[in-house]
């Protein structure tokens, strides 16, 4: 798993509240259909790890780089 890109952030799986799993489902879902293609996704599941992605989409919406869904 890498995690050494966010170090700082003190996160892990556990502290990381159903809400916010589900939301970040949500804008996997939505990057889908929008800005990403499958193929995109996958690759980076793939790559990184789900885990891994889930923290990468979460520091992208922290930053304002990703707005949430509805």
């Amino acid at each position: 798993m890498i995690l050494n890109h966010f170090e700082g952030l003190n996160l892990s799986l556990p502290a990381l509240k159903i809400s916010h799993l589900e939301q970040l489902n949500n804008e996997i879902f939505a990057l889908l259909s929008t800005r990403f293609s499958c193929l995109k996704i996958d690759y980076l599941i793939k790559r990184i790890g789900i885990i891994s992605l889930l923290y990468f989409l979460l520091v992208c919406r922290c930053l304002g780089l990703l707005t949430p869904t509805t």
